[in-house]
């Protein structure tokens, strides 16, 4: 975008013409010198004068606007290969402005941005911090307080979840999210069109309404199929399908296992002990083969898959809407609060907040977007071709609406992932109800002593 500047010059002696008038008379054809007849003069200075301060603020404002303009050079660590398409989209209209990027391994970049930390030594400006463990490092003071930015009329129009994701204990914006990594039911379309009858994702919603008809609709696949085809993939993946429905299990710094989480552990049992299960571990090789291969029906997984076979399975691609929403693996982004480039980490958190890099990151990378607004806009007539010209934004809206709005602590997403393992475990050895909470709970004291139990 070329610079575009306004010229306006009032010149002093401009101004001064305008204050003395045209020219002179002798005094004795002098007119009379009135304060109305001054008024004119003084009235045409005053609002040229205001003119050449309103024109000087438009010059400055449309340079400040101007993309090209702005300047300056921020480091941003992350923990995601994603990040690149962050940063390209944004230097695409910001080509002035470098940013080194630094991608670090998973297992060790919590490591690594908490002892930067804590010595204060070589804090990035910008970081990223993954949702799992997000929770324990929103309120530290040493992360900005994007207040600063104007971060809640930025994220007016995002989903409630998002926005309450976003806050530290007090209820303050401590970073920013820009996609809503809605859960779904992935599947084949030709495997879904050979066993269920249908590849449309509506129409598999309405097959797939509880565990029961899961169950049910699993074990008649079984048994056409000769036991060469399951509906489900492991028991773990039905807590991500429940629990952002559920009453979180620790809320207040107290544990509460309500009716709902102990029917999660009768309901997975139900399963495992079933013909519909296939008990593959989720994310594993063995998992991944089955389900590009057709012979496990569905996945559970965000939007941000990475599993798939896209040189086998190009167009032939779905996914439908859980009869339970939920989300997971969100980023958030942070400002180090000791920065001297906040106002430059401002200018990359309010574009990648932008409506415009929402819809470029859902078409190019199919990132569904924070905002609901750009969803629900989307949503009309969204076709992709690598799923099968299936509207997506249209299945992800539905499932973005039905997100219950908590928000997340500490110990949200780590007390599920707890309660996940200690009910699969024990389901698989047998134990019965009682025997897992004691397990689980156990486990929840070794790692969150404050938490106070029953």
């Amino acid at each position: 975008m070329k610079k575009k500047l306004l010229a306006v010059l009032l010149s002093t002696a401009m101004v001064a013409g305008i204050l003395s008038g045209c020219g002179s008379t002798p005094k004795e054809e002098e007119a009379p010198k009135t304060e109305q007849a001054a008024e004119p003069a003084d009235t045409t200075a005053k609002e040229d004068a205001e003119g050449a301060k309103e024109a000087e603020a438009d010059n400055q404002e449309e340079e400040k606007a101007d993309p090209a303009s702005v300047t300056g050079e921020f480091v941003y660590w992350t923990y995601t290969d994603n990040a690149n398409n962050l940063v390209k989209a944004f230097n695409e209209v910001y080509p002035n402005v470098t940013i080194d990027l630094q991608v670090f391994g998973g297992d060790e970049y919590k490591t690594k941005i908490l002892t930067a930390l804590q010595s204060q030594d070589g804090v990035p400006d910008l970081f990223d911090l993954e949702e799992n463990y997000m929770y324990e490092f929103l309120d530290s003071d040493l992360i900005a307080d994007l207040s600063y930015m104007n971060i809640d009329e930025l994220t007016k129009d995002y989903y409630e979840f998002q926005r309450a994701g976003m806050k530290d204990s007090k209820g303050n914006f401590k970073c920013l999210s820009f996609q809503s990594s809605p859960v779904a039911f992935w599947y084949l379309r030709d495997a879904c069109e050979q066993w269920l009858g249908t590849s449309d994702p509506d129409e598999i919603s309405a097959m797939l309404t509880d565990w029961d008809a899961i169950i049910a609709k699993g074990e008649e696949i079984y048994e056409k199929s000769n036991g060469e085809v399951s509906l489900w993939p492991n028991i773990a993946e039905m807590v991500k399908v429940d629990a952002f429905s559920f009453t979180p299990l620790v809320r207040d710094g107290k544990l509460e296992i309500t009716d709902e989480w102990m029917g999660l552990i009768d309901n997975m049992r139900k399963i495992y002990d079933s013909k519909a299960n296939a008990e593959l571990g989720s994310w594993g090789s063995e998992w991944a083969a089955a389900w590009n291969e057709g012979k496990l029906l569905f996945r559970v997984m965000p939007s941000w898959d990475f599993f798939t076979d896209w040189d086998a399975n190009k167009g032939n691609v779905g996914v439908a809407s859980p009869f339970n929403a939920s989300y997971e693996g969100v980023t958030g982004t942070c400002v180090y609060n000791n920065s001297e480039k906040k106002d430059l980490a401002a200018q990359f958190l309010t574009f990648i907040a932008s409506d415009d890099f929402q819809k470029i990151n859902m078409e190019r990378h199919n990132q569904v977007p924070a905002s609901k607004s750009v969803c629900d806009a989307l949503a009309e007539g969204f076709s992709s071709e690598d799923f099968g010209g299936q509207n997506l934004l249209a299945t992800y809206s539905v499932i973005c609406d039905k997100v219950v709005g908590i928000t997340p602590d500490k110990y949200t997403r780590s007390v599920q992932n707890l309660f996940q393992k200690s009910a699969t475990n024990g389901i698989k050895e047998g134990q019965d109800n009682d025997t897992i909470i004691e397990n689980f709970k156990k486990e929840l004291r070794d790692q969150y002593p404050e938490v106070v139990m029953d």
